[in-house]
């Protein structure tokens, strides 16, 4: 007897649903004609926010031209204690897996 990876395709047609034109999921002409959706002014000023974020650029390109300027000319300096207490602020935050 061989014994493969290969797994034949499972043809059980008493479970096999048919679909008929009855069944057929809705078409826009089957759709209620009328119905429509009102956002709130709360709910429009926060749709808007959502897009400016979505539209936001991802890197402050300021404080890299700062920071960028500080390594070369020698004056940056890294707050060590400030790096380890973001360090454990942040692992604190993540749910242990």
């Amino acid at each position: 007897m061989e014994i493969s990876n290969k797994v034949p395709p499972v043809q059980n047609t008493a479970y096999v649903k048919k679909t008929t034109k009855a069944e057929a999921p809705s078409s826009p002409s089957n759709v209620a004609k009328g119905d429509k959706v009102n956002l709130s002014a709360g709910a429009q000023e926060l749709q808007s926010a959502r897009e400016a974020i979505r539209n936001m650029d991802d890197v402050d390109h300021e404080k890299v031209a700062r920071i960028k300027a500080q390594i070369e000319a020698g004056t940056y300096k890294v707050d060590a204690e400030n790096v380890a207490q973001k360090m454990l602020e942040e692992s604190l935050l993540k749910d242990p897996e």
